[in-house]
């Protein structure tokens, strides 16, 4: 290295600690090193020597009040309470419609029928507030479900006030009654209108009153067969042939038509081609009670509407449909599915061999084979 180099070496590096000086004088730590409490910590400045100051006897923090109360749980006793914390006036029916309309319309929809704009997107299907589940409901549980979340469903403590949270509820118990008004629930003259009417006066085409986003079609049905599912889907639903129908009477479980019995000591050249006397039959056992759907529908909303909802059309694809699914199946199907459950699934299916009798198993599968949605 020569000597003009060494100069310019040493200019360098005398510029660079002189830059490194300058940005060591540029950080202060004043703020690191001043005076002052850190919570939980003791502190001299004042003579109980605590840093943290007493609030002023009767203090109360911004919305905090109770925090037990049944304005900010929703809770009575450890139950989930059916009363309104606040007075019942259009204004708050006006404020929870507003509230719901910016909060709750993405997942559950305008209507409530949980099919919002983000479902359709691909994300998780949310509830359908019309079911009978949600129906019968007390306000407290949608309280609780919006403070606390539920399933996929967030909380919302954070961006709803107590107070806009009762709004929405009221608001949820006004849009169910919408749904599922009669016309003695709606002030004389007024009359209760069907949406197919409402189409028609307004000039909409007839499947307007039809689509999932404003009521289900499933629920609609008076009766609903293999041959009327096929006729909800654009092509061929697999495993459910249209026009299929039951067959019934003893051929239908594999048996034969039963004949004559024969008496005691008489020949049986018909059965076994020899004479000879008949041995007499056995005792028959008891007859098995027949299962009643009307009772399996109500072990069916009891036990498996929250997963596959009232119309039996389930959460897809996380959550299957099992409208007609003995038909598709098999009862044997069924009933092993109901008495295993499906651990590997995801989400998992617990198994109900625990929680349910034979007789009320019998009862669900003989409301599954109806083929109708425990909503009508």
């Amino acid at each position: 290295m020569n000597h003009t180099q060494s100069s310019k070496t040493q200019r360098a590096t005398a510029a660079l600690a002189l830059l490194a000086s300058l940005a060591l004088a540029g950080c202060r730590q004043d703020m690191q090193d001043q005076p002052k409490f850190f919570p939980q910590r003791g502190t001299n400045f004042y003579a109980d020597g605590r840093s943290v100051r007493p609030q002023e006897e009767g203090t109360v923090a911004r919305q905090q009040g109770d925090p037990t109360s049944y304005l900010l749980t929703g809770m009575i006793d450890g139950k989930e309470g059916d009363g309104l914390p606040l007075p019942l006036t259009p204004e708050l029916i006006a404020r929870g419609q507003e509230r719901y309309n910016i909060y709750c319309t993405p997942c559950h929809s305008r209507t409530g029928y949980g099919h919002g704009m983000i479902v359709q997107r691909g994300y998780e299907a949310s509830a359908n507030l019309h079911s009978t589940r949600l129906r019968d409901a007390p306000l407290g549980h949608f309280f609780t479900v919006m403070t606390n979340g539920f399933g996929a469903m967030p909380e919302y403590k954070a961006q709803v006030t107590p107070e806009d949270r009762w709004a929405i509820a009221a608001y949820i118990r006004a849009l169910q009654l919408s749904q599922n008004a009669k016309d003695s629930d709606a002030p004389s003259p007024a009359a209760i209108k069907p949406l197919t009417d409402i189409a028609t006066t307004q000039g909409m085409p007839a499947e307007w009153a039809n689509t999932r986003y404003w009521t289900s079609s499933v629920a609609n049905l008076p009766t609903y067969t293999t041959g009327e599912v096929a006729s909800l889907h654009p092509g061929p639903v697999p495993g459910v042939p249209s026009g299929l129908t039951a067959a019934t009477g003893p051929l239908a479980s594999g048996q034969l038509a039963p004949g004559p019995t024969p008496k005691p000591g008489a020949a049986n050249t018909a059965a076994t081609g020899s004479t000879g006397p008949v041995k007499p039959a056995a005792p028959a056992a008891p007859p098995k009670p027949k299962a009643n759907a009307a009772a399996g529908k109500q072990v069916y909303l009891d036990n498996c509407s929250i997963c596959h909802q009232d119309t039996l059309e389930g959460r897809p694809p996380k959550i299957p449909a099992i409208l007609n699914i003995v038909a598709r199946t098999g009862e044997d199907h069924v009933r092993t599915t109901i008495h295993e459950g499906k651990p590997d699934a995801r989400p998992m299916m617990p198994s109900f061999a625990e929680k349910l009798t034979d007789a009320q198993v019998d009862d669900l599968i003989a409301f599954l084979k109806t083929g109708k949605p425990a909503a009508e």
